[in-house]
């Protein structure tokens, strides 16, 4: 396989990463490639289809690793909302034991 091939194919591995959530293994990955391709020189002629082909999987990365950060932040603003409530439960908490039953009786 030559280098160019083989860069398409771990930019197709790693859409599945990116598409499985398996984010550590995508960031080890894609350093892997950019590594391989700095190593590299100018691309053949020969090598145009392969490279437009990895500038597709490219944007799709792109777009899928977009997407998922957005998903994030609204995640991690449904949080900050959830603030008012859990500080609810910690002062019922606060308060001590109740007694719910009169036992003097």
């Amino acid at each position: 396989m030559d280098p160019w091939s083989d860069l398409l194919a771990r930019a197709n591995a790693e859409r599945t990463l990116a598409a499985e959530g398996r984010w550590d293994e995508l960031a080890a990955s894609t350093a892997e490639r950019v590594r391989i391709a700095s190593t590299l020189g100018p691309a053949p002629i020969g090598a145009r289809l392969t490279l437009e082909a990895l500038a597709v999987v490219e944007q799709e990365l792109t777009a899928t690793l977009e997407y998922q950060r957005a998903q994030t932040r609204r995640e991690l603003g449904g949080l900050h909302t959830g603030r008012g409530a859990v500080a609810g439960y910690a002062a019922a908490q606060a308060g001590g034991p109740r007694r719910w039953v009169n036992d003097r009786a």
